[in-house]
């Protein structure tokens, strides 16, 4: 089960994946959900990520599934802006 937290020094020394927040460069009124999720190491080889222009909460589901998928505990939410407060990321 992967646990969301608000800030990354929440998951300690463990692995997690960073979901950042923000407003659509195009349209103010839409929220936005960006991620990538990359092997560890030197090569870093891309394994899954965002597509570009998805709304939040659609991403945010599928940051979910992506970091229980691939065993990682932890998905970082940083909203500095509050845009998906935690009472609507159902």
């Amino acid at each position: 089960m992967v646990a969301v937290i608000e800030e990354k020094e929440s998951a300690g020394s463990a692995q997690y994946i960073e979901f950042k927040v923000h407003r659509s460069p195009t349209d103010a009124n839409r929220i936005l959900g960006s991620w990538r999720f990359a092997s560890p190491g030197p090569t870093g080889m891309l394994i899954d990520q965002s597509k570009l222009g998805t709304p939040v909460e659609i991403e945010f589901g599928h940051v979910l599934d992506c970091a229980d998928q691939h065993g990682i505990p932890f998905v970082w939410v940083n909203d500095p802006d509050e845009l998906f407060p935690p009472y609507i990321r159902r």
